[in-house]
């Protein structure tokens, strides 16, 4: 592995994009996996190398010394005992799905029990605590598990539980809620509709789970009663928001109605040239609230994204992934 010295320390390839990254933030140091990519082995950024030091090991092995030492690159052994590095992918790996785990009932990703990825998130930080700046993240996550565990996971979290003193929330147990959601255009009762389309949303701009992963925000111009309106439903997510904003070149429109499909909708008048915009302009981007508005979509989002809802959709039901994971829907 490479390591380079501008700053912080970088061991290993840093992710680049953003939702993609697995991350781990530990004493002195944050590790990341690339969940798109193969291989054991995380990339770490170390800020404080003598915090790091005292645990670091345990992820590089005797490649460790070389690495805070000064050498240019390092080769970390197989052989070993990886059990705190495969505890600390695990807890990653929880991270990120909790962040960006691509919940679709148009792509066919059925959304995770969150109350199973908290119990075994918590489980491996157990393993991991003794490198994690947090020294009560053990006793705080037991603490506000939210119901729904998975049952292969009970008995351990009931044991760690007692090992720590702690008293878990009433309904910690077996148990989910599925939700479902129909796709449909916006509707054009009464009106003459001029044009219709769909635009993908950037995951980037809204809170995780807020939107159906694999299904785009779709709007129309309609013409009613002499005035002419742009109308927008997006369908929702496994963890759906009070409102969210469109916006189709200058024109916002605030999403806050649930219509009879569960999805956000909202309509906006715009002037007549609307009409006259070419094919090219006609896109509708979402954002919500507090989150950074959109300017121009990048062409490859589209491509990325769909890279994602592929990796989720290969880790239902796979031996290789987490629990949460492989018994997801």
């Amino acid at each position: 592995m490479r390591v380079s010295r501008a700053g912080d320390l970088v061991v290993g390839e840093w992710p680049e994009r953003v939702e993609a990254v697995a991350l781990l933030e530990a004493s002195g140091a944050m590790l990341a996996w690339n969940v798109l990519a193969d291989g054991d082995l995380p990339a770490a950024r170390v800020h404080d190398p003598d915090l790091a030091s005292e645990w670091l090991w345990e992820i590089y092995g005797r490649a460790t010394d070389g690495i805070l030492s000064g050498a240019d690159e390092v080769t970390v052994p197989a052989d070993g005992d990886w059990r705190v590095r495969v505890a600390c992918r695990v807890v990653a790996q929880l991270n990120w799905a909790e962040a960006w785990w691509p919940a679709s009932v148009v792509a066919g990703v059925p959304a995770l029990d969150l109350g199973t990825l908290r119990a075994e998130r918590v489980i491996n930080l157990s393993i991991v605590e003794h490198l994690l700046d947090d020294l009560d993240a053990v006793t705080g996550a037991l603490a506000v598990l939210p119901p729904g565990v998975h049952p292969d996971l009970v008995e351990r979290l009931t044991v760690l539980a007692e090992n720590y003193g702690v008293v878990l929330p009433a309904g910690v147990a077996p148990g989910r809620a599925d939700y479902a959601l129909a796709a449909g255009g916006p509707a054009a009762a009464g009106g003459t509709t001029v044009y219709t389309g769909t635009s993908i949303v950037d995951w980037t701009l809204v809170p995780p789970g807020a939107v159906d992963a694999g299904a785009p925000a779709e709007w129309a111009v309609v013409r009613r009663q002499g005035v002419t309106a742009l109308e927008v439903a997006v369908p929702a997510g496994p963890r759906p928001v009070a409102r969210l904003i469109a916006r189709f070149g200058d024109i916002e429109v605030v999403l806050d109605e649930v219509d009879d499909l569960g999805r956000l909708t909202g309509s906006a008048p715009v002037p007549a040239t609307v009409l006259l915009l070419p094919p090219d302009r006609r896109v509708v981007s979402v954002h919500a609230p507090g989150f950074a508005a959109p300017a121009v979509l990048d062409p490859g989002t589209a491509v990325r994204q769909a890279e994602i809802i592929a990796y989720a959709l290969s880790r239902v039901g796979s031996a290789a992934a987490t629990l949460t994971e492989r018994t997801a829907g």
